[in-house]
């Protein structure tokens, strides 16, 4: 049996947690932490580009071959380009609505101890509202990628921002999840982009819930890679079991630190919990509201 693998908080991300200048951005592993009645979770990238392939109409042996290529390559936005391209609009949003929005999952401890964490600015690429939903008991405000200034003077305010970087399953339509959705995303909305590297550039980021893999992931740092020294690094919460070749590619191309945990995804769980009762103890420590 592998032996268990606990993160050991860098004493600078947490004191930059617990200033509040660090970004929390969050991803679907976060999402998946969640579940509903029938004991169901949001689907995982990997999960989820294998069971949309089943909306293909009527594909060639040569759209299969090349599907499955971009799959075995992870370049899953070409591959879900082409899916898109071969499937009924009505039936590719009804099951985007089924697998994001109709689940009726319940927020998870993750996504509380997110919460009590309590980070001025959280920006999630996720199309579901489980964590939104957990934060309206309280005044949080929210605006997807359309509304920069909104998004800027919110942050001018005392209030929490929940960011939604790829839009909401409230509205289809307007969500970014294929190589040609966000590239005209950066075309009509290029104000966004700029935001989210001034925030990269004057703030930390820790990654939540999300693996080297991810295209959203991946197309966000490419666009918002920055020239911070290596001392002020961003981070990444990771299972453990990545090449070292590509965390080492990751920490020089983006400047973003990886914390690994495992074998396995239960130990997200308690890592993000510690994570929070280290935050909040800087913040009783030192007195910060």
């Amino acid at each position: 049996m592998a032996r268990t693998k606990n993160i050991n908080w860098p004493s600078k991300l947490i004191e930059e947690i617990a200033y509040r200048r660090c970004v929390l951005f969050l991803g679907s592993g976060v999402s998946a932490t969640a579940v509903n009645e029938q004991g169901e979770s949001p689907k995982t990238w990997g999960d989820f580009i294998t069971l949309i392939q089943n909306l293909m109409r009527s594909p060639s042996r040569d759209d299969i071959k090349f599907v499955k290529s971009m799959i075995s390559q992870e370049n899953y936005l070409l591959a879900l380009q082409a899916i898109y391209d071969l499937s009924d609009s009505g039936e590719y949003a009804d099951f985007l609505k089924r697998n994001f929005g109709r689940g009726n999952y319940e927020a998870s401890a993750v996504h509380r101890y997110i919460k009590e964490i309590d980070s001025k600015i959280v920006i999630t690429t996720n199309f579901d509202k489980i964590y939104e939903n957990l934060c309206n008991e309280d005044y949080y405000v929210k605006y997807d990628y359309q509304k920069t200034k909104s998004i800027i003077n919110n942050i001018k305010s005392p209030e929490n921002i929940i960011i939604k970087a790829h839009g909401t399953i409230d509205d289809t339509d307007d969500i970014i999840f294929t190589s040609q959705q966000y590239y005209n995303s950066q075309e009509k909305y290029p104000e966004f982009y700029n935001l989210l590297h001034s925030l990269f550039t004057t703030h930390t980021v820790l990654f939540l819930g999300y693996s080297l893999s991810d295209p959203d992931i991946n197309l966000i740092l490419q666009n918002c890679r920055t020239t911070s020294s290596p001392a002020s690094p961003h981070y990444m919460v990771l299972k453990q079991g990545t090449s070292r070749h590509r965390i080492k590619h990751w920490e020089n191309t983006y400047n973003v630190k990886c914390l690994e945990f495992g074998p396995t995804y239960t130990e997200f769980t308690p890592n993000i919990e510690e994570l929070k009762n280290q935050v909040l103890a800087l913040r009783e420590e030192r007195q910060l509201p």
